[in-house]
């Protein structure tokens, strides 16, 4: 569910930088196709990760909130990260946290 290249991407937005429409999302730096992130969106609501509710504001837009389930992936993406850092990178190459508390 979470195994593929985009997943764990959309979930970090969403999660760790409080993302919550496909336009905000859209614009993680890492430049994912708009057809993929709709993929994996609905990959996520389908799943359980994610909630999926119309703007009260304007019809057009949705609003992606995650649910108890990834926040519940949290400490899981964490270890992995400490994992990765301490075997896959050089001592002075660690990469920047992704700001989860």
């Amino acid at each position: 569910m979470v195994g593929d290249k985009w997943t764990l991407l959309v979930l970090r937005d969403i999660v760790a930088f409080k993302k919550t429409t496909f336009k905000e999302i859209a614009q993680m730096p890492e430049n994912i196709a708009t057809n993929i992130l709709s993929d994996r969106l609905n990959k996520l609501v389908l799943g359980g990760f994610l909630t999926k509710a119309k703007s009260k504001t304007n019809k057009l837009v949705y609003h992606y909130h995650p649910t108890p389930q990834a926040i519940d992936l949290i400490p899981v993406v964490l270890c992995m990260q400490k994992w990765s850092e301490k075997y896959l990178y050089k001592r002075n190459e660690k990469p920047a946290s992704i700001g989860v508390q």
